[in-house]
């Protein structure tokens, strides 16, 4: 049995193949999107269990990505993640309705732990 779908959004491919390839070695479904645009199409095409959601993207930011997912669905949890380490951002996002913040470079096994309970959470 899957594990969960994950949707992984973030400009930085070597990021998204990482959690791709790791995700996907646990059983979860992964898609992955580039930009924010894709991300949109793809959380309403395949609702997912949780989100994974870069804060500094080009063209469409992360925030704004946030909010529309928020106006698709209040119930995926969305996990943020930056190589911005500040923590008046990560308080931000948390009182804008982001499940969690993790900071980049991260460990995955952090990662995975954020993700297993952010998916229990939401299938809720």
């Amino acid at each position: 049995m899957p594990s969960g779908r994950l949707l992984v959004v973030d400009d930085e491919v070597e990021i998204t193949a990482l959690v791709e390839e790791h995700f996907t070695s646990l059983g979860y479904h992964v898609d992955v999107a580039h930009h924010g645009a894709a991300a949109l199409i793809l959380a309403a095409a395949r609702r997912p269990d949780a989100v994974l959601l870069d804060i500094d993207m080009p063209e469409v930011s992360g925030e704004e990505v946030l909010d529309r997912l928020h106006a698709l669905d209040r119930s995926v949890p969305i996990v943020m993640l930056t190589g911005n380490a500040d923590a008046d951002l990560a308080r931000r996002f948390l009182r804008k309705g982001a499940f969690d913040y993790v900071a980049k470079p991260f460990q995955l096994d952090v990662l995975e732990r954020v993700v297993a309970t952010a998916v229990a959470v939401g299938r809720r």
